[in-house]
């Protein structure tokens, strides 16, 4: 047989190969344990942490996640349990959503599955930042690995801050000092906390609200966040959540489509930013769609009119019609790996050309 087709022979093995086992094939980076990585509940957010389709955060990391209200910051937190619920690998890990905000009304069931629903840890409430602190130092000690979600820091208040609402409703003159004692303790619980989180391999995410920034500025970065410089500090990734467009039906809005920009990344170095569809009260984090925009973006599906060719899937239609197609064809581990060999082809294209500084 000539060398040409042993070769086309081979390369067509080796995709039927990977067709049927369904093993990931996608280029991953080389220094990232990708078994130990977390799932977002987005391909494309999963991708701008880790540049893995697997995964977006890694094990014993603190994250920090910021956003105006209703920008989706609760959803990818819970979506994060639901992905971890539905991973052998996080069997063992406690799965504790911190409600300081008393806020949470979402049908875990129906929005998050079955195995968070009997999973998840809901009556662990801090109402003070000392709360918090103690509540994590609990689980540390419990011995358990886990995930632990505080929504939101901006919620707990301190026991300095209940002190001077006390003495204000008796018409007294507060003693000590004026909003400083939050950032004093959000340095020295994370200070303490970090290493143990590193070894239990656990991983906490912190939700912080946005505060207009004011003054001169404001002109460079509009919105801030509340934690002090520490909070930071000790994230392996900070992100921002804002609305990048919402989406209406009959006139009633259903869902939005949420930008989320990367600003600190540890585990990459990369600074990128995403957007993800979310349905808030129907299906969640839309990860398929958030596919398909994404190959569009980027020219690598192409669009005629409300028509869209997806030649690598032998599919087309509108966006609707071709999600549909995937998720009946059991397709969406096949758009996760196109998906991510795209996003690491343009990764590979900003690259410099050059040989090895070491």
């Amino acid at each position: 047989m000539p060398k040409r087709e042993l070769k086309k022979s081979t390369k067509q093995l080796a995709k039927e190969v990977a067709k049927v086992s369904k093993e990931p094939v996608e280029k991953e980076s080389s220094y990232i344990d990708v078994d130990n990585l977390i799932p977002s509940g987005s391909n494309l957010l999963n991708l701008a942490c880790s540049d893995s389709h697997r995964g977006a955060y890694g094990l014993g990391k603190i994250v920090n996640s910021i956003g105006d209200s209703s920008t989706g910051k609760t959803y990818f937190a819970l979506s994060t349990l639901a992905e971890a619920a539905m991973i052998k690998r996080f069997n063992d890990y406690r799965l504790i959503f911190d409600d300081a905000e008393s806020a949470n009304e979402f049908n875990i069931q129906k929005l998050f599955g079955k195995k968070l629903k009997k999973r998840l840890e809901t009556d662990i409430v801090s109402d003070t930042i000392e709360d918090y602190y103690g509540n994590l130092l609990k689980a540390i000690k419990d011995g358990r690995p886990f995930i632990y979600i505080l929504d939101s820091l901006d919620s707990v208040t301190s026991i300095a801050e209940q002190k001077r609402a006390e003495d204000y409703a008796k018409g007294k003159e507060p003693d000590g000092s004026y909003k400083t004692e939050k950032p004093r303790m959000v340095s020295e619980l994370l200070r303490v906390v970090a290493g143990d989180i590193k070894q239990k391999e656990a991983l906490v995410i912190i939700i912080s609200q946005t505060r207009d920034n004011i003054g001169f500025g404001a002109q460079f970065q509009p919105k801030v966040r509340t934690g002090g410089k520490a909070l930071k500090f000790y994230s392996c990734h900070e992100m921002w959540h804002a609305v990048k467009s919402r989406e209406q039906k009959k006139g009633i809005e259903i869902g939005a489509v949420i930008e989320t920009r990367l600003t600190k990344n540890k585990l990459t170095g990369k600074r990128r930013i995403v957007e993800t569809p979310i349905y808030p009260t129907s299906y969640g984090i839309d990860s398929i769609t958030g596919n398909v925009n994404y190959l569009l973006a980027n020219d690598y599906w192409k669009k005629n009119k409300q028509t869209i060719v997806a030649l690598d899937f032998k599919l087309e239609g509108t966006i609707k019609r071709l999600v549909g197609q995937i998720e009946d064809k059991g397709m969406e581990e096949d758009l996760d790996l196109l998906v991510a060999d795209v996003w690491h082809d343009i990764e590979d294209s900003l690259l410099l050309d050059r040989k090895p500084k070491y």
